[in-house]
């Protein structure tokens, strides 16, 4: 039996900076090439159930960070694919998450932009 590779697709970017859009886009365009077990973890979302009670101190945005993280790099390590999108603004919690995750097997990091904001009408 053949291992499942999985992965994650890290979007960062400021509100309103399309990384919800796109990563939707993009589980559409995975599961239209028959990779269907693809997960999308939306930070607004994880803020509503998992976070819930967080405020917006860097604290509690670095925590709600590391608990995206940590589910990304579990999903990752069971070889299921992951599309995040979360304001994720502090470099050293990113690095934090990017060595979790590399070490369950991978990551990829894509931005949006700030020179995108005012093509999206921002």
């Amino acid at each position: 039996m053949e291992k499942k590779r999985g992965f994650t697709i890290w979007f960062t970017g400021l509100s309103g900076s399309g990384k919800t859009t796109v990563s939707d886009l993009l589980h559409h365009r995975l599961q239209e090439m028959g990779i269907t077990s693809v997960e999308v973890l939306d930070g607004d979302v994880i803020r509503t159930h998992l976070s819930k009670g967080l405020g917006f101190s860097k604290e509690d945005r670095d925590t709600n960070i590391r608990r995206i993280g940590w589910i990304a790099q579990l999903l990752t390590k069971h070889g299921v694919p992951n599309l995040v999108a979360a304001i994720s603004p502090y470099r050293e919690v990113r690095g934090e998450v990017r060595e979790m995750v590399e070490k369950a097997g991978g990551r990829e990091k894509l931005h949006g932009g700030l020179r995108r904001l005012p093509h999206r009408g921002v």
